[in-house]
């Protein structure tokens, strides 16, 4: 017993553990928020119910991407997702005129069918990410690199942590800021510093929507007006 709980605040004592506690803390929180809502989806009698618990589904996962560092996949999963699909969602129930309240046709037999195939779902995806990533070791990727240019600044025009880094507190006018200069700074201020552009994965994506893949980005938002409109002439009165 003593030696398990002397393991333990070695473990809890470690700074790789320590260092990564508030991610882990915020994680745990959001999953099981994600966990909590994906079964009230699946068991609530109410569609209006099950279309807000989804969102809370979308949300979390979001905020997942958010704390993994796609800051960029987060806040499409929010627009694409929870600002158009749910709604839409929503705008389909509306107008077909499903009922709001509780569904008593939803008989334990189709809850048990469901359950079925959610557990072979679980099975295999599981055994698909076991088998695929079993023996690979996650890596780290670097920062995302910052190109410099040098410029000419005011430094009332600077913020503060650029001033202070650069040693300019109580200089007025213009001063130079050198690439010997920029390589000094930490990474988070070098990302403040005027004439720095960051390339990272959320410049290469976005370049890639709007440029490579425009087109299928806007079919797909031809193809949610047009399921919009199906749902208006469905639900539209003879």
């Amino acid at each position: 017993m003593i030696a398990a709980l002397t393991l333990a605040q070695e473990v809890l004592t470690r700074s790789e553990f320590t260092d990564a506690l508030p991610q882990n803390i915020a994680f745990a929180i959001i999953a099981g928020v994600m966990l909590f809502s994906a079964f009230k989806m699946v068991t609530t009698g109410n569609v209006v119910h099950a279309a807000l618990y989804l969102m809370i589904v979308l949300a979390a996962s979001a905020a997942i991407f958010i704390l993994l560092g796609s800051d960029f996949v987060g806040a499409t999963q929010i627009l694409v997702y929870i600002g158009a699909i749910i709604v839409l969602f929503l705008f389909g129930i509306m107008l077909t005129k499903a009922q709001l309240g509780d569904d008593d046709s939803v008989s334990s037999e189709r809850r048990g069918m469901g359950a079925l195939v959610g557990v072979l779902l679980f099975v295999v995806i599981g055994f698909a990410l076991v088998d695929t990533y079993e023996n690979i070791e996650v890596e780290f990727s670097d920062p995302e690199p910052i190109a410099f240019t040098p410029t000419t600044a005011d430094v009332d025009d600077l913020p503060t942590p650029v001033i202070e880094a650069l040693g300019l507190e109580g200089r007025t006018g213009e001063v130079e800021i050198t690439q010997a200069d920029f390589d000094s700074l930490e990474p988070e201020v070098q990302r403040r510093v005027p004439g720095a552009e960051v390339f990272g994965n959320n410049k290469q994506i976005a370049d890639a929507i709007f440029s490579d893949y425009i087109v299928p980005f806007e079919a797909t938002s031809v193809l949610l007006l047009a399921a919009l409109i199906g749902a208006v002439v469905v639900a539209r009165k003879e």
